[in-house]
């Protein structure tokens, strides 16, 4: 999973901007993609539309557009119906809430005004959980088939028009996909470094400036504008193993 998407839902507008700019400056090779919502109405509209982010913060307190308080615990209950692998971070300045939102299942607990390094430990651990969630096997639909796939396996996917190939060992897996669809499913061992291939940097032997050498002998290109991020991520992932 290389882009994440994220959700701040905080009625302080301020507040949200403050958090989305944390999000930038976070280290990492991922691309968040960060939507806010400043009520409850707005939330609800979003879900309705079939919007599911990977991370939510989760104000616990908010007025919504017509001015009653609303709770952002019973919020993140129905959100967790809807959407029950996201991960909820709570963001308040009300500190009697902190055994309140024990409720609900959630990553962290954080109080305003935010510290960086809280905010990076709570970061770090929604992101763990998305990719030990994301690492299990999913299946691909081929023909009248669903046919399991273990991430671990991949050595990478192309993209062609409105098909996906899933490069592995010792078979190649063609589904009607999208490579966005497939890369949502994939853990952070995985970069896109064309706009049609996500590659496994577990499978890397060589990295060129046009092309990546994969330890089976196979070769897949490397495109102008995502050399640098792919050589960063890749960078990333050897120091990650030292």
């Amino acid at each position: 999973m290389n882009t994440v998407s994220v959700l701040v839902v905080d009625d302080d507008r301020e507040q949200a901007h403050a958090l989305e700019r944390m999000l930038e400056q976070y280290p990492t090779h991922k691309t968040f993609e960060v939507e806010i919502c400043t009520s409850l109405t707005a939330l609800d509209e979003r879900l309705r539309r079939g919007f599911s982010p990977d991370i939510v913060f989760m104000d616990v307190v908010l007025e919504d557009s017509a001015g009653s308080a609303g709770n952002g615990i019973t919020a993140v209950q129905k959100l967790l119906q809807q959407c029950p692998g996201v991960q909820v971070i709570y963001v308040t300045g009300h500190v009697e809430y902190c055994t309140r939102v024990y409720r609900t299942s959630h990553v962290y607990f954080l109080t305003k005004p935010l510290q960086p390094e809280d905010f990076t430990d709570a970061l770090d651990k929604a992101i763990e959980n998305l990719e030990e969630r994301i690492a299990r096997p999913f299946g691909v639909k081929v023909g009248g088939r669903i046919m399991r796939v273990l991430p671990a396996d991949i050595e990478f996917v192309e993209s062609d028009r409105r098909k996906v190939r899933i490069h592995l060992a010792d078979q190649v897996i063609e589904a009607y996909e999208s490579l966005g669809g497939i890369s949502r499913k994939l853990p952070g061992t995985f970069v896109q470094c064309h706009k049609s291939f996500l590659v496994n940097m577990e499978k890397i032997a060589e990295m060129r400036s046009d092309q990546i050498d994969l330890l089976s002998g196979a070769t897949i290109p490397i495109s102008q504008k995502r050399s640098r991020p792919t050589r960063e991520a890749f960078m990333d992932f050897l120091k990650e193993r030292l």
